[in-house]
């Protein structure tokens, strides 16, 4: 349960940072490559937030007895 929280709270923190970008990107510069970038990050942060989530949630070495 863990692990399926900590990725929607990374996925939630990745997907704000995604739309700044794009809007960032649609006022610097114009829609049209606004579009694709916001779209390829959209989904590239699902892929590094499952990465991060399981790297964050793993458990760590067993302690000596």
């Amino acid at each position: 349960m863990g692990l399926v929280i900590a990725y929607i709270v990374i996925l939630a923190i990745g997907q704000s940072i995604t739309i700044g970008i794009g809007l960032a990107i649609d006022r610097i510069y114009s829609p049209s490559i606004s579009l694709p970038v916001s779209i390829g990050l959209y989904f590239l942060m699902f892929w590094v937030a499952w990465k991060i989530a399981v790297r964050v949630t793993e458990p760590g070495p067993a302690s000596a007895r």
